[in-house]
């Protein structure tokens, strides 16, 4: 049995197809065929079942198989990784994802780590809590930044920052300036722009549950997806938004107006979240290391 047979497998259990996963692999159907039956025949056992519609459904056996690979393929790139480093042949790359609420706390860490270490490289990926955990769990990223109560096996999370909401105004829209503070009731007569998470458990449920206890019933306009969307609506004047105080960059503060909410209803934790017992690489280590003890407002 060769590694190539461990990752023809998964990815053709990835895929649910033969053909799909050729495609995936750009190597042709027929030898990824064969080498399957090949790993079955040493195997003694069938790792799919197969149908009419070339789709293919793992077998008990081959879901067994399937966890014990994937173990096996994970601590093959953790020696791979942890030998290059040993032997300092591996770039200094750290992989960091982060929500859009998090996103400015992750940038200020950024800035102080890169003082002292200038030619690390940084790839980063932004999405929603649950997705960030995803990608952890799958090696894509080292660490996150999450601002979701949600938990994965094998993932551990550290709050370094609490963070109150304030109100983003565009110009257009009528707020009485002279106030630094609106209220829950107030905002809920203006037109709402949301940004929407995959979850129930974010910022945007903690907002429509809010008005849901006052009876408040809300003018939202638009919820989207996206944060470059948002941000599009706001700089088009179509609603405020709320967000986190920590996520308001000098552009923001110069172009639009901030208001305070009155008793700070909406609070957004950010948590920084890395993998429990697999190995870390040294550039992240060292990253954690100065990141996880942060002011907590």
């Amino acid at each position: 049995m060769e590694l190539r047979h461990l990752r023809y497998f998964l990815a053709i259990a990835e895929a649910g197809s033969i053909t799909k996963a050729a495609e995936n692999l750009h190597i042709a159907q027929p030898p990824l065929s064969r080498q399957l039956k090949d790993l079955e025949s040493e195997l003694g056992f069938d790792l799919f079942e197969r149908n009419k519609k070339k789709k293919v459904t793992l077998t008990l056996q081959g879901q067994f198989f399937l966890n014990k690979s994937k173990n096996l393929l994970n601590i093959l790139e953790d020696s791979l990784v942890e030998s290059r480093e040993y032997h300092e042949q591996i770039n200094q790359t750290l992989a960091i994802g982060t929500t859009i609420y998090s996103s400015q706390i992750m940038f200020n860490q950024i800035e102080a780590f890169k003082q002292d270490k200038p030619h690390v490289r940084f790839n980063i990926w932004e999405s929603d809590s649950v997705r960030l955990l995803q990608l952890l769990k799958e090696r894509k990223i080292d660490v996150a930044y999450i601002t979701e109560d949600v938990q994965a096996d094998g993932i551990i999370t550290e709050t370094v920052m609490n963070d109150y909401c304030v109100c983003v105004v565009p110009q257009n829209i009528n707020v009485c300036i002279s106030k630094e503070e609106i209220s829950v009731e107030e905002l809920a007569n203006l037109p709402l722009v949301l940004l929407v998470a995959n979850t129930d458990s974010g910022l945007h449920k903690q907002i429509l549950n809010s008005f849901t206890q006052r009876k408040l019933k809300a003018n939202i306009l638009c919820e989207c997806h996206d944060s470059s969307m948002l941000i599009q609506l706001l700089s088009k004047g179509v609603g405020v938004t709320i967000l986190p105080s920590a996520t308001i960059t000098s552009d923001i503060l110069n172009n639009y107006t901030i208001k305070r909410i009155k008793s700070n209803p909406w609070i957004t934790k950010t948590k920084i979240a890395w993998r429990k017992d697999s190995y870390t690489p040294k550039i992240a280590q060292t990253y954690l290391n100065e990141n996880r003890d942060y002011d907590i407002f």
